[in-house]
C-alpha cells in the first residue's frame, strides 16, 4: 500500500538533510511529521497518526530540544493552523475548528513553552483536532462542497434554461451524489429549484432597475420559458408583476 509510505522514516537517508545543523533538521523533522500525520488526518485514521506522531517525536527528543523556545511557540502556531485549516477544508460545522485553532493560539501566546512541555503540546493539539474530525464524520464533499457547487454552478448558468437535473448531473460529477439535493436543502433551507427561481428573480430585479431593457427581453435573457412564465413567478416572489416592480421602485428615485 503506496499510501502508507511516511517520508519522515527516509529523512536520515537524506544527504541534504544529515549535512543541515541540529535547528534546521529539527525544523525540516517537524514539517515531515506534519505532512505524514495530516495523510492520517484526512483519512480518518486519527489514532494511528497519533501513535505515529508520538513514536517519531519521541524518538527525536534530542533533536527537538535543540528549537530555542520562540521557534517551538511558531511550530506550535502553524501546527494548530495546519489542522484548523485541514478542519475546515474538511468537514461541514467548521465553528469548532475555528473555535479551537483560536483556543490554542491564545494558550501557545501566553503560557511557557518550555522543552519539557513541547512535545506534550503537540500530542495534545493533536489530539484535540483529531478527536474533532472524528466527531462529526461528515465529509466536506458529501455536504457543504455540493452545496457550494450548486451554488457556482447556478450562478455561472443564471441565463441559461436551468432544471434541477442539469444542476445535480453537474455535481454528481465531483461530488458523492448521496444526499446531494438533502444536503442543499438542510443548508440553504430550500430547495434546487426554488434556489434557481431566487436567483432568477434577483438578477431580473436588478435588471429592472439598473436597466431600460424590455421585461420579456429579461424574460429571454434568463431562461424563462416565455414572459407569461417570468411575470408569474416574479409576482408570486415579489408580489407584483415585472412592470409594477419598475415603475413603482423607480419612481421613489
Amino acid at each position: 500500500m503506496g499510501w502508507d509510505l511516511q517520508f519522515t522514516h527516509y529523512l536520515d537517508d537524506m544527504q541534504t538533510y544529515r549535512s543541515r545543523d541540529q535547528t534546521a533538521k529539527a525544523l525540516i523533522l517537524l514539517g515531515y511529521v506534519e505532512r505524514d500525520f495530516i495523510r492520517f488526518y484526512r483519512a480518518g485514521r486519527i489514532a494511528e497518526g497519533i501513535q505515529f506522531a508520538k513514536e517519531n517525536l519521541a524518538r527525536s527528543r534530542l533533536l527537538l530540544n535543540e528549537l530555542p523556545p520562540q521557534q517551538k511557540r511558531a511550530q506550535l502556531h502553524g501546527l494548530v493552523d495546519i489542522l484548523a485549516f485541514e478542519g475546515v477544508q474538511n468537514h461541514a460545522f467548521i465553528y469548532e475548528f475555528i473555535q479551537l485553532r483560536d483556543d490554542y493560539h491564545r494558550q501557545i501566546k501566553t503560557l511557557p513553552v518550555t522543552t519539557a512541555r513541547y512535545v506534550p503540546w503537540i500530542i495534545e493539539i493533536v489530539q484535540d483536532f483529531g478527536n474533532l474530525a472524528a466527531k462529526d464524520g461528515l465529509p466536506y464533499d458529501d455536504h457543504l462542497e455540493s452545496t457550494l457547487d450548486i451554488i457556482y454552478y447556478v450562478s455561472a448558468h443564471l441565463r441559461d434554461k436551468l432544471t434541477v437535473k442539469q444542476v445535480v448531473d453537474h455535481v454528481n460529477q465531483r461530488c458523492n451524489p448521496v444526499g446531494v439535493q438533502r444536503a442543499f436543502s438542510d443548508e440553504m433551507q430550500m430547495s434546487i429549484r426554488d434556489y434557481i427561481n431566487v436567483k432568477k428573480i434577483r438578477e431580473a430585479q436588478r435588471a429592472l432597475l439598473t436597466t431600460t431593457v424590455p421585461v420579456k427581453q429579461i424574460a429571454q435573457e434568463l431562461g424563462f420559458y416565455d414572459t407569461s412564465d417570468f411575470s408569474k413567478r416574479f409576482k408570486r416572489e415579489i408580489g407584483q408583476t415585472p412592470l409594477e416592480y419598475r415603475q413603482i421602485n423607480s419612481q421613489k428615485d
